[in-house]
């Protein structure tokens, strides 16, 4: 009886650390996704805008990189997520930046060079 709980117990852990195995195996490159978070992307693209609107940012060129960030987090992670936990934290974040004080002129230009990249980037 107990050679056979062995054998089985042997079987049971060799299954699991094949499967551990391949879990941290990476993705093929053609089917790779990135990993993404949706929280911590709605709370990072929020402390970018709202530093930038508090900076003097130009409301439209704001909505215009707000709605490319929301149509990227609909095609990474779909409308639940994007709704339930992407735009709160996005506004979350933002509504935190604009009740602060005006940031000093070389944090301006640190929020704004921020922004601009965000704009340029895909």
């Amino acid at each position: 009886m107990g050679s056979a709980a062995c054998r089985v117990s042997t079987l049971i852990l060799a299954v699991l650390v094949a499967g551990a195995a391949r879990a941290q195996t990476p993705p093929d490159a053609g089917n790779a996704r990135p990993l993404v978070i949706p929280q911590v992307e709605g709370e990072r693209l929020g402390k970018i805008l709202g530093r930038a609107l508090a900076c003097g940012a130009e409301r439209e060129r704001v909505e215009r990189v707000l709605r490319a960030g929301r149509e990227h987090m609909l095609a990474a992670v779909g409308r639940a997520l994007t709704e339930e936990r992407y735009a709160l934290a996005l506004d979350d974040a933002m509504r935190l930046e604009t009740s602060l004080p005006a940031p000093s002129p070389g944090a301006c230009e640190k929020a704004l060079a921020a922004f601009d990249r965000l704009e340029k980037a895909p």
